[in-house]
């Protein structure tokens, strides 16, 4: 039976696909319906969260001067859209339902973020077909439609092709009634799939190891910037995501540009996880970086990894001073790069330090500093870190790198942070104070412009690798 298990998902790994077949004869049956169906409360004062390749979908439906927040799949899904609840007026999805593993989450997703009175359109396609998700010809028809909604939030709805049972093209346009009520977000409800991906290490001087949890949204910018910066062995550990992760991770590991692993939920989980990543990765992997999701190095123009590695071989970490970095009164997402959205933070590097690892010199890590170690371990600047540190200086250290810490971004992405929980403890959240805390406004901050342009680059790459769709969110913005 094992076996047969290990069989089986190796199949499923083999053959994952995403068909969704661009026909213009399709959209051609939608227009008579719903052309001029959003006209009326078309408007500059509102937005409308737009999937993906559902651009052409909202300019039928009337929406030409309302803003358009245009969400990259896998990125965001309609499971989790990791958005603040009542705060948009139209949500446009076409063709999306068919990779929802459970579309009574998509459902309420869409309804929870719309403010009451907002507008939504769905189209499904029999034709769309995804690996990992079921498909139910029955719940995407029209009919199965209305009942999924909701008659109270089904405006019209109707079928193109084929039978009631089986229709080739259905749609809905609904709208979230005014009495509501309030829905809670799913990244609270659902349940994560156990994920089993690809971890084959290689020979590497540098690698960065992370651990995660439903950062869909910023993986592949992460990814991407650490690649330019030299990283050879990128390392993630996927804690229980309940998001479209592992549709970006999975491709990715198995393509060999990183290695990730399922990461059940437990007593210590960052601290046990890069413990057990520093012992796999030691025989491969030279010096190690563990850092955050929120969290990017940054090095003075000229300097490279190698300007980090101290001369000194009993040198066993370089601790790497934190640069907070606020939200720049940022109240919602949008898209573009965390480095090129932010740029207003400290004036000043942080007193907290991660560290860069002489891995053959470990025994188990913290989450800021090696917890046990031969030899010592310095700041950027060469000074001793004593021993008894647990991450945080006596004063900040400055040098030729730092580490951009994003740890708000806007509003609504620190809402959305902490719903999902704290990554070193078990079943703790942050609390909404910790927002001003760590939101620093002090100065402009510029380093990591520079590195926009290759990062786009890398990020259109590592899609056309994982085999999705190019970015609608980075292009042209």
């Amino acid at each position: 039976m094992v076996a047969a298990r290990k069989i089986w998902r190796r199949l499923r790994g083999a053959i994952e696909f995403d068909f969704r077949p661009d026909l213009e004869l399709l959209r051609s049956r939608l227009a008579p319906p719903l052309r001029g169906h959003f006209g009326p409360e078309d408007s500059p004062d509102k937005t409308a969260i737009v999937i993906a390749g559902s651009e052409w979908l909202a300019r039928l439906l009337g929406l030409e001067k309302t803003r358009q927040l245009v969400l990259d799949y896998p990125d965001f899904t309609l499971e989790n859209l990791a958005l603040l609840s009542g705060e948009y007026d139209f949500v446009i999805a076409d063709r999306s339902l068919h990779r929802c593993d459970n579309l009574d989450d998509a459902a309420r997703e869409i309804l929870r973020v719309l403010r009451p009175g907002g507008r939504f359109a769905v189209t499904a396609c029999s034709l769309d077909l995804a690996s990992d998700a079921p498909f139910d010809s029955r719940r995407l028809g029209a009919a199965g439609l209305r009942r999924l909604f909701g008659a109270d939030a089904t405006e019209a709805a109707g079928d193109w092709g084929g039978t009631s049972a089986c229709s080739a093209l259905s749609w809905l346009a609904g709208r979230k009634p005014d009495t509501a009520s309030s829905l809670t977000p799913t990244v609270a409800t659902r349940k994560a799939r156990r994920r089993h991906y690809r971890f084959a290490p290689r020979p590497a001087k540098f690698g960065i190891v992370t651990m995660m949890r439903n950062e869909a949204p910023y993986l592949l910018e992460w990814i991407a910037h650490y690649r330019l910066l030299g990283f050879q062995q990128i390392t993630i550990y996927d804690n229980e995501s309940n998001d479209a992760s592992a549709r970006i991770l999975g491709p990715l590991a198995r393509a060999g540009i990183i290695n990730a692993v399922f990461w059940p939920d437990q007593h210590a989980k960052q601290r046990r996880a890069y413990s057990r990543a520093a012992r796999k990765l030691k025989p491969f992997v030279e010096w190690c970086l563990f850092a955050d999701l929120d969290e990017f190095l940054v090095l003075d123009p000229g300097c490279t990894l190698d300007s980090l590695v101290p001369q000194d071989p009993a040198i066993t970490g370089i601790g790497i001073p934190w640069r907070m970095y606020g939200s720049g009164g940022a109240r919602n997402r949008t898209t573009g790069l965390t480095i090129e959205r932010f740029t207003r933070g400290a004036a000043a590097n942080d007193p907290h330090v991660k560290c860069l690892v002489r891995l053959r010199a470990l025994r188990i890590m913290g989450i800021h500093l090696p917890a046990e170690f031969s030899g010592r371990l310095v700041d950027i600047a060469g000074a001793p870190i004593p021993p008894s540190s647990i991450g945080m200086l006596e004063r900040p250290a400055a040098g030729i790198a730092r580490i951009n810490h994003y740890f708000t971004r806007s509003w609504e992405e620190f809402e959305c942070k902490r719903a999902r929980g704290r990554g070193a403890v078990q079943g703790q959240f942050r609390s909404a104070e910790a927002f001003a805390l760590g939101n620093p406004d002090e100065a402009e901050l510029r380093e990591a412009l520079p590195l926009v342009a290759a990062v786009r680059r890398e990020v259109a790459a590592l899609r056309k690798l994982a085999g999705l769709r190019p970015s609608a969110g980075l292009d042209g913005s």
